[in-house]
């Protein structure tokens, strides 16, 4: 275990100093902040000129669905996912990783669990900054919690597809990015039977099950115990495909 600990620590430098480059930096920062400017301009202007009838709640649960689910939680983990594997592949540290008596099983894992934690931190940041700006410390219906707590399930979702799909594919960004686009923003908010193959809706679903605003969007979709599976099953095809990948890489096929 120390051994697997010491190399756990040495994995995470080189993730941190692989993926955390200026532009990955400040492109993280503006999503996460995206979300908080539309709180500190409702709370500014509108809520003032609307009066008794401004619904912060409301407010808050368009932002988060039209803001953080569909775009700054899939990019972040993107970002986060694809970046490291990416460009060891390139300059060539992961052939030299793969060759070291680390378990191929867990370098595949720590980065699973770096980029996870992270994107669930940051996703949830973005929500809860996003709901201190608009309601202070007062969260009605919460709306706040249950988004946050969905924004970082699904963060950490996405992040793990993200970093096994950069081990599986030659343009891992690209290819992650027509996902998010189309799979994610097009075609499972338009055919229903997706909805059980969607990292967006099963964020919907655990956001429903927990806050008491009640609209279309979320009272919509698959249930919860769909939504922990497919997680659930992310995360165990994640390790185990780029495991496999690892154990006899292509690096012709890694990359951004």
């Amino acid at each position: 275990m120390t051994g697997l600990a010491s190399s756990a620590r040495a994995l995470l430098h080189l993730w941190w100093a692989r993926t955390m480059t200026p532009m990955v930096v400040v492109a993280i920062a503006a999503l996460v902040m995206l979300p908080m400017v539309f709180g500190a301009l409702y709370s500014s202007l509108y809520s003032v000129r609307a009066g008794p009838d401004a619904d912060p709640a409301m407010f808050l649960v368009a932002r988060f669905d039209q803001l953080v689910l569909p775009l700054a939680t899939p990019i972040i983990a993107l970002l986060l996912g694809t970046s490291a594997f990416s460009a060891e592949a390139e300059d060539g540290t992961l052939l030299y990783l793969v060759t070291t008596t680390t378990p191929r099983w867990w370098i595949c894992a720590t980065r699973v669990l770096f980029a996870s934690i992270i994107t669930a931190l940051l996703s949830a940041i973005a929500v809860v900054g996003t709901g201190l700006l608009v309601n202070g410390t007062e969260d009605p219906m919460r709306v706040t919690r249950a988004f946050a707590i969905a924004a970082a399930f699904g963060g950490a979702t996405y992040a793990a597809l993200f970093t096994a799909l950069s081990l599986l594919v030659r343009r891992a960004l690209v290819t992650g990015l027509a996902y998010v686009i189309f799979w994610e923003g097009v075609l499972s908010t338009t055919f229903p039977a997706i909805h059980y193959l969607s990292v967006r809706q099963w964020m919907i679903a655990i956001a429903g099950s927990i806050t008491d605003a009640s609209t279309p969007r979320l009272d919509s979709g698959p249930s919860v115990t769909a939504a922990m599976i497919g997680g659930a099953l992310v995360f165990l095809l994640a390790a185990v495909l780029g495991a496999r990948a690892l154990d006899r890489p292509r690096l012709s096929r890694m990359g951004t």
